[in-house]
């Protein structure tokens, strides 16, 4: 048995000493290939599937910082604001965070504005994520650690971005790290490598330069959440409604909430966690 092995492995290498470069590198790439297209196909499919969770936020936004706690529910995510720039709100402010979520709750136009924002932002990722194994070739970047696999990505010359959204895409170049096990997405940030222009810029533009970075975290044994968004672009397009051009968001303390979730037990959960804030605030116990 043993002298077949090595006989098996004496004929693999030479048949790979044989085999056209030109080939073996064909095999790696549509591999690659490959493995992004599993990677977008699980990322589609789970965004599909109901699961709605409540979390902390720290987001910072041009020069003001923002502490929150967002309930995600049918109607599309809610939040309260607890810390304003490091500072618990005044009653006033807290009495006008309270008036708002009234009426979001309470105004269907306000709900349907913000149910609607919410599908946009999601049916643009949705189509950004299909365009990854197309827009980019990807290449390698250093051995793997363990399950973790990192790509550097750059346009590919033979892709055609069909939309503005597509071109501000297809116009970065970066890196992305992917769990190889179970081929889901834990990383991905790139840079904007030229200038797009839009209608000679009459339209639209976005400067090069322009950065953003994006992390996953495993929440459950099948479900992925974003736990960092961190964009600073500088232009005249904006393509996400939650997410401005100078704009870093934290994540954290991640718990799930039935599906079926209503908005008064949402707002419930995130007067709760105001209460809880302020308490913690007073007693010292934050710090």
């Amino acid at each position: 048995m043993m002298r077949f092995s090595r006989t098996i492995v004496f004929l693999a290498a030479c048949y790979l000493s044989l085999v056209p470069a030109g080939w073996t590198q064909a095999t790696a790439l549509s591999d690659q290939q490959q493995l992004i297209k599993d990677v977008a196909y699980n990322e589609l499919q789970d965004r599909e599937r109901d699961s709605f969770w409540a979390y902390d936020v720290d987001q910072k936004i041009g020069r003001d910082r923002f502490a929150k706690r967002q309930v995600e529910t049918k109607e599309g995510p809610i939040f309260r604001i607890l810390e304003e720039n490091g500072k618990p709100l005044t009653d006033a402010e807290s009495r006008r965070e309270q008036d708002r979520l009234e009426h979001l709750l309470n105004n269907p136009a306000a709900l349907a504005k913000n149910r609607e924002e919410h599908l946009q932002d999601e049916e643009r990722l949705q189509r950004l994520i299909k365009l990854m194994p197309d827009a980019f070739l990807y290449e390698q970047d250093g051995p793997t650690s363990g399950d973790l696999i990192t790509f550097r990505f750059r346009p590919n010359p033979a892709f055609n971005p069909p939309t503005y959204e597509a071109r501000v895409f297809h116009g970065m170049a970066g890196a992305i790290e992917i769990n190889q096990r179970v081929k889901r997405f834990i990383a991905m940030r790139g840079t904007v490598i030229d200038r797009i222009d839009f209608g000679y810029g009459l339209l639209g533009y976005v400067d090069k330069g322009g950065r953003f970075q994006i992390h996953r975290e495993q929440v459950s044994a099948t479900r992925w959440k974003t736990d960092l968004v961190d964009v600073h672009v500088s232009g005249r397009v904006i393509l996400f409604k939650s997410v401005s051009k100078d704009h870093h968001e934290v994540r954290s303390d991640f718990r799930a909430v039935p599906t079926d979730i209503s908005l008064n037990d949402a707002k419930h959960l995130l007067d709760q966690a105001a209460s809880q804030n302020e308490a913690e605030l007073h007693t010292g116990s934050k710090f």
